[in-house]
């Protein structure tokens, strides 16, 4: 598969955007980062390292002239603000709780309780097709983007996208520029006829990936219009994408609407926002689905946690969750 996106490996952050822009130019936009710290024996021989993702960007011809920017940061601008993008690694102290801080912190008893409840509720399943679902601003284009990186780049898997956000001004843009940094096929579907004429097209890849618009699900006509294109698109997993800013009031209604409905998951977002990791427990209690990823930022495609049940179980015990058994 052919892909647009180059990899860059330097010491520091400094010298690999110096990098990107040697190669790439001054308006590469920068997809990710990644630092690695060697452990262990291996501090004898190897040395720590930033990996930069970067590619040219995307044609705009097709594009609204309204459309705003992606959200992807150029190196010119990141080295002009003196800001070092995605610089902290994923894992470490402030974006999840660390691992390392075992349960002697908390007691072995506690956190042996919340793995017990965590381990049937954490699904490690990777479906061949998914589509995304939920309420506006929890970041589905972008959790999407996140999966099609981990399933493109680092598996190099054929992967084509899909999206039916024709309602937000600039997403459908937002989606192709992703798409066409990493050199992956994309098909817009409005209704359910063009969604399965989308689908049918992109049935040679190895994973398909659906971007469904945020609506207000308390109408009913939006309700009926999602799961009109969720039965043409028929993806063998519906993936709720939730941010962790949202209330326990607002996760309980949009439980009623979805009462009935094809929801296989959920994915929680922005649990770097979030008050409390104390939110992902309630969001799992509330909607009572298996817990798929969790995303902690922006930066594509490292900001996203598949969480084992004893790392979660560590976090949650430090802030002495109580969780119904």
């Amino acid at each position: 598969m052919t892909t647009n996106v180059e990899r860059f490996r330097a010491q520091d952050m400094t010298a690999a955007l110096l990098q990107v822009r040697q190669v790439l130019g001054p308006d590469a936009l920068i997809i990710g980062t990644r630092s690695y710290q060697p452990k262990g024996l291996r501090k004898i021989w190897e040395h720590p390292y930033v990996e930069v993702f970067a590619g040219r960007g995307a044609p705009t011809a097709e594009a609204p002239p309204t459309s705003p920017p992606v959200s992807a940061p150029t190196v010119s601008g990141v080295q002009a603000a003196g800001i070092v993008p995605g610089s902290m690694p994923l894992g470490s102290a402030a974006a999840f709780p660390p691992a390392a801080a075992g349960p002697s912190a908390v007691g072995d008893a506690a956190v042996d309780e919340y793995e017990r409840w965590l381990q049937p509720r954490l699904s490690r399943f990777e479906p061949r097709s998914l589509a995304l679902v939920g309420p506006t601003g929890g970041g589905k284009t972008t959790t999407l983007a996140k999966l099609a990186a981990r399933y493109a780049l680092d598996r190099g898997e054929r992967v084509g996208l899909v999206t039916t956000d024709t309602y937000r001004i600039g997403a459908v843009h937002h989606l192709q520029t992703y798409a066409e940094i990493m050199g992956l096929p994309w098909k817009v579907a409005q209704d359910p006829p063009s969604m399965r004429e989308a689908v049918a097209s992109l049935a040679y890849c190895d994973r398909i990936l659906i971007d469904t618009s945020g609506r207000n699900f308390r109408r009913d006509e939006a309700r009926r219009e999602l799961l009109a294109l969720l039965a043409a698109a028929n993806p063998e997993s519906v993936e709720l994408v939730l941010s962790l800013t949202t209330g326990r009031e607002e996760m309980e209604e949009l439980g009623r609407y979805f009462k009935d409905g094809p929801l296989t998951r959920i994915l929680l977002t922005k649990l770097d926002e979030a008050s409390s990791i104390k939110k992902l427990v309630t969001a799992m209690q509330v909607f009572d689905l298996p817990l798929f990823a969790v995303t902690n930022g922006q930066m594509v495609p490292d900001d996203i946690w598949f969480p084992g049940a004893r790392q979660l179980a560590q976090a949650i015990a430090r802030e002495a969750v109580t969780v119904d058994a």
